[in-house]
């Protein structure tokens, strides 16, 4: 699964010229945490924050009326505050190595760019929960099936034919690593016409079966 197939196209932007209170204005109207920062060509230049821009605000604490902070803001540019080193990724790049990205350096949201640096879309962490909702199937009836792999090889391919061989579709298959325990297995498919002969077949295979859960579509 591919960031192109996941992310925003329509991106909101701020440029290097625009004041903070514009920034600001535009953060809250669109709910939005950050706003890349562009030039006239779609470049990306910079990012900016929200977490920025309440640092360059005036506190709580200060004795500044809410006319006079808001004029602070309006004379401080984008530019004056924005990072310019920006964490951006590429259309072509897989959902779990923006997962980590995002995880790694705690970030909300990144940039997608062309091999010109031009911005094409963004990526955030609900894009991210949306793939992983999708893959695992959380938004459709199935059960789910957990079984751990055992020292064994060829885990994936043997499950697969068991449930071929019963006339079943395998709607996602995913597994971890548990290092010398070998791997935990989880198996989501359609049950509701074959009924549960398939979780015997498997613990015929020799694998011992850890939870067994049926949705029905999480709403």
């Amino acid at each position: 699964m591919l960031v192109k197939a996941f992310m925003t196209p329509v991106v909101v932007t701020v440029r290097e010229d625009q004041s903070m209170l514009e920034a600001r204005e535009t953060m809250r109207g669109k709910n939005l945490n950050s706003l890349p920062v562009v030039d006239d060509l779609k470049r990306v230049r910079g990012i900016i924050t929200a977490e920025d821009i309440g640092k360059a605000s005036p506190s709580d604490a200060s004795t500044l009326s809410r006319y006079e902070a808001n004029y602070l803001l309006g004379r401080l540019k984008v530019r004056d505050i924005m990072s310019r080193t920006v964490i951006t990724v590429d259309a072509e790049d897989t959902i779990e190595y923006v997962a980590y990205k995002l995880y790694k350096h705690r970030v909300n949201a990144l940039p997608v760019v062309d091999e010109n640096n031009k911005l094409v879309g963004i990526i955030s962490q609900t894009d991210i929960f949306r793939a992983f909702v999708e893959i695992m199937s959380m938004d459709r009836s199935c059960t789910r099936i957990t079984f751990n792999s055992g020292d064994k090889v060829g885990v994936v391919a043997e499950v697969s034919n068991l449930f071929r061989e019963a006339g079943i579709n395998i709607i996602s298959i995913v597994s971890r690593n548990m290092g010398e325990a070998g791997a935990e297995i989880v198996v989501r498919a359609d049950l509701s016409n074959h009924g549960m002969a398939i979780i015997e077949s498997i613990r015929e295979a020799g694998y011992e079966i850890s939870d067994i859960v049926t949705y029905e579509g999480i709403e």
